[in-house]
């Protein structure tokens, strides 16, 4: 019975450990509205696919490579949604701020459309340079536009930006990818709207 004191104050002893605080960063690329002349795509409807993506984007883990082939994922830093889910409702959300087609919907949506815009995430992530004070992220997407009626692609478009990264955290690869992710979308509206034939 002399010992029986010990056991509670263990269990409060282990309570005392403090969990590293963990940041959440969201994917909220900026996208300039342009007011297209014409658009080819002007009367059709598109849908936009769910992105395809690694299993690595499937995830709230925010990972990042240094050197040639070394992985790692940031202990104190998260996504706030998966990639897959954020560069998804990304691409809907630019192209629906667009005056290209006569109506956009997401994946989700039961309506019939036209085309469908299918989207492989070739790279999204953040690098560091093994060895030196140097950062920078990639993102790297492979887009086709199907004709959703005749199962055929119509175009394909390969867009790829790298940029270098301001701090050497995950904030700042947060915000350069961000901002090469915008710039993508930018490009990508351009394209479509000349894509219909």
């Amino acid at each position: 019975m002399k010992h029986l004191w010990f056991i509670p104050l263990l269990f409060l002893g282990g309570c005392s450990s403090t969990q590293p605080h963990i940041l959440e960063y969201k994917i909220s690329p900026e996208v300039s509205k342009y007011e297209f002349k014409s658009s080819s795509c002007k009367t059709k409807s598109l849908k936009v696919g769910r992105a395809f993506t690694s299993s690595e984007l499937k995830s709230q883990n925010m990972r990042y490579e240094k050197g040639e082939y070394q992985q790692f994922s940031f202990t104190e830093s998260k996504w706030a949604t998966t990639p897959n889910s954020a560069i998804t409702s990304a691409l809907v959300r630019s192209i629906n701020n667009q005056d290209i087609f006569a109506s956009v919907s997401s994946s989700q949506s039961r309506s019939r459309s036209d085309l469908v815009l299918e989207t492989r995430v070739e790279d999204f992530k953040q690098y560091f340079v093994e060895d030196t004070n140097n950062s920078f992220v990639k993102v790297e997407l492979s887009i086709s536009l199907v004709d959703a009626r005749k199962n055929r692609v119509i175009e394909t478009k390969h867009l790829t930006r790298k940029k270098e990264v301001q701090t050497l955290d995950a904030q700042g690869g947060v915000q350069a990818l961000n901002k090469a992710f915008g710039e993508l979308l930018e490009e990508n509206n351009k394209w479509l709207s000349g894509a219909c034939k």
